[in-house]
């Protein structure tokens, strides 16, 4: 055996993985393999150095208190080289399209070949949802509360056949987005999810909703974040659509998933107010500032540029722009790590002078096609996500 490659059975147990799981690694362009004839059969060897680079990798992962589990999928295609796909469609393709195109794709595994309209249902009861909350209540809230009020006026709730969660989809986005504004809704809600989010927190402003739009299509799904594994879990155990989408908004309320967005906003007004210098300043800060950086691409977020660039259109000349843009080239400068979807995220809600939750809104919103996506897919292939514990505690002597 050549020193710096090993047999597929020595690689597959340096990291502690099935060969059908090093097949994958090498598929997905993790592991670079080299096909080897002889012995009866075709096999294939893994270069050394990059089979110990990952069993590195990974044992720091372990060291962290992270554990990585895989989940058959064909929802997302999610590449750490910075390549995200929708049902194989790269989210380059999808920039022209609707929000309710891309959710109906993730449902249905193909895009809608005309203009997909979702009516309002149920806008009394949530109407009434909205009307009896307190001012002090938080976008989750009241998402959390729609939800659950049109689970119980639904007849249909326990149907977990084909089209159950899109159909729930359909009804659910809509009342979820009218409740991303603590103001009851005073007149009929336009048509497009988009439309209905611009609508309830620009009032009467006239700020067009593209830059929303696009928002959602690239938040729709990001794979297993921890609020997409969470709902899928309970898919697995036959949760109904709705329980799927509150198991999702609460890990995000208790993980703080979605949150990164509402410290950008924040890290915005407060360099508005203050200056510059305070958020970006050449060399001063020690940590990386929110928004710059992921855990998961190695290089960059491939959602970003997209939403920038909607709103530097939108924003042309503005002084707001202008300060977004200063911090974005000081980060440059600094040698950071470059702008991700939360930057994007949340530089929308302060140059479109929105409340800071609303960036938590929109991603609830847009995730929701994803839980739902992902619930169905549990539906139709039933199979129970059972981690297993690493006993590390005191042991009786006595076996």
């Amino acid at each position: 055996m050549d020193g710096e490659w090993m047999t597929a059975a020595e690689a597959a147990d340096r990291l502690g993985v099935t060969v059908r799981t090093l097949y994958a690694y090498a598929s997905r362009g993790v592991l670079t393999a080299r096909p080897v004839r002889g012995g009866g059969g075709r096999r294939s060897q893994y270069e050394r150095a990059q089979v110990e680079a990952l069993a590195d990798r990974t044992a720091k992962r372990q060291r962290a208190g992270q554990v990585e589990i895989r989940v058959e999928t064909t929802v997302t295609d999610l590449r750490p080289a910075g390549t995200l796909a929708f049902r194989g469609y790269p989210i380059e393709d999808l920039l022209d399209r609707s929000f309710e195109d891309v959710a109906e794709l993730l449902w249905t595994e193909d895009l809608p070949a005309g203009q997909v309209f979702w009516p309002s249902a149920n806008r009394r009861e949530i109407a009434r949802v909205l009307a009896a909350f307190p001012e002090t209540a938080g976008v989750l809230d009241r998402m959390s509360a729609v939800v659950s009020v049109l689970g119980m006026v639904d007849p249909g709730r326990q149907d977990l056949g084909p089209g159950a969660a899109a159909d729930v989809g359909r009804r659910l986005i809509p009342a979820m987005a009218s409740a991303i504004s603590a103001h009851p809704d005073p007149h009929p809600l336009p048509g497009s999810v988009a439309a209905i989010i611009t609508d309830r927190l620009a009032r009467d402003d006239t700020l067009p909703s593209a830059p929303v739009d696009l928002a959602l299509c690239l938040l729709a799904d990001h794979e297993l974040a921890a609020s997409t594994f969470a709902s899928r879990i309970a898919a697995t155990t036959g949760a109904d659509p709705y329980s799927v989408v509150n198991i999702g908004i609460e890990t995000m309320r208790a993980t703080g998933h979605g949150g990164t967005a509402r410290d950008v906003h924040r890290m915005l007004q407060r360099g508005a107010e203050e200056g510059l210098s305070t958020v970006a300043s050449g060399g001063r800060l020690t940590v990386v500032p929110p928004g710059f950086g992921h855990p998961v691409y190695t290089d960059f977020d491939p959602r970003a540029p997209h939403l920038l660039a909607a709103l530097e259109r939108v924003h042309a000349g503005s002084d707001r722009l202008d300060l977004v843009q200063s911090v974005l080239e000081s980060a440059t400068l600094r040698g950071l790590p470059k702008p991700n979807i939360d930057f994007a995220l949340g530089a929308l809600t302060w140059l479109h002078g929105w409340p800071e939750e609303a960036s938590l809104g929109l991603v609830v919103v847009a995730r929701t096609a994803g839980w739902l996506a992902h619930a169905a897919e549990a539906y139709e292939r039933p199979s129970r996500i059972r981690p297993r514990a690493v006993y590390l505690g005191p042991r009786s002597s006595r076996r």
